[in-house]
């Protein structure tokens, strides 16, 4: 029998300060926006959310979210860069412009489509809206983007903006099912959105690691649903929590890349007592 060579990871693990998961309907959307404020975490400014794509809305709560669980100042974060990677963001609100232009002209298509329903959008707006100076960029936009802004907030990590990108907020979102409407751009369904935000530093001393494995086969991998990528935010968020709780390893494949996959593991994993049967 030939053995496997050793597994090629890259060296020194980046680790995972927090995350935080929020799931809420499209119907309980609007109380976000009048509500911004976390109970121990920053403050956003007046009406920020108002005009901003509901995937942008519930992700921003996420990282206000996880950074209240971190009980550290905002000044903390204040070079972190964000990496958003929303899953078909800013279609709900195309298509109510559409419907608007269909019933009333240009005068009814509002001028926040475009900045507010694009890619970068959400990126953009943690970054403005916590007053963040390292760079923000939008990843992906498709049923992938978990993975996909995982190895780009790994690789901006690595390469960092001369030497002062020490920390990534990844900021993942996607309906359970895409907003349906009517012929005047009414809501028909109320579908769940979900937010993952994961604040990530390099060479930071957490209880969980993210590394890129090379090396790792399909029986390493935890089960989970890779085809609904809102059901995929939480079964992430689930692994990231099992990590933190006990020692176990959880690894996620990134697509688009033969034998890519990322590891997420304690860095001093625990000695479980077991009962003798």
């Amino acid at each position: 029998m030939t053995s496997r060579p050793p597994h090629r990871r890259c060296p020194e693990p980046c680790g995972i300060v927090t995350h935080a998961l929020v799931e809420t309907r499209l119907s309980e959307i609007p109380g976000l926006r009048d509500t911004p404020a976390i109970p121990g975490g920053p403050t956003l400014p007046p009406r920020f959310l108002r005009h901003c794509d509901e995937q942008t809305v519930v992700g921003m709560h996420a990282v206000l979210r996880g950074l209240a669980s971190t009980g550290q100042p905002l000044e903390t974060f204040a070079r972190h860069a964000v990496v958003a990677a929303p899953c078909h963001a800013g279609r709900f609100m195309a298509a109510r412009s559409l419907a608007g232009l269909r019933q009333g002209g240009p005068v009814m298509v509002s001028t926040h489509v475009v900045p507010q329903g694009s890619l970068h959008s959400l990126a953009g707006a943690v970054s403005v809206g916590l007053g963040l100076h390292g760079p923000h960029i939008g990843v992906s936009g498709g049923p992938d983007a978990l993975a996909e802004g995982l190895l780009a907030a790994a690789s901006l990590l690595r390469t960092g903006t001369a030497g002062e990108t020490t920390g990534v907020w990844l900021v993942a979102t996607a309906w359970d099912a895409e907003p349906s409407l009517d012929a005047e751009g009414t809501p028909l369904t109320d579908p769940l959105c979900r937010g993952l935000a994961v604040g990530i530093e390099i060479g930071h001393a957490a209880a969980v690691t993210l590394s890129l494995d090379l090396d790792a086969r399909s029986d390493d991998m935890a089960s989970c649903d890779t085809s609904n990528p809102s059901t995929l935010l939480a079964d992430v968020a689930a692994g990231l929590t099992a990590c933190r709780e006990q020692a176990a390893t959880w690894t996620l494949a990134c697509p688009g890349a033969t034998g890519l996959q990322f590891v997420v593991r304690p860095q001093q994993p625990r000695v479980v007592a077991r009962e003798a049967a």
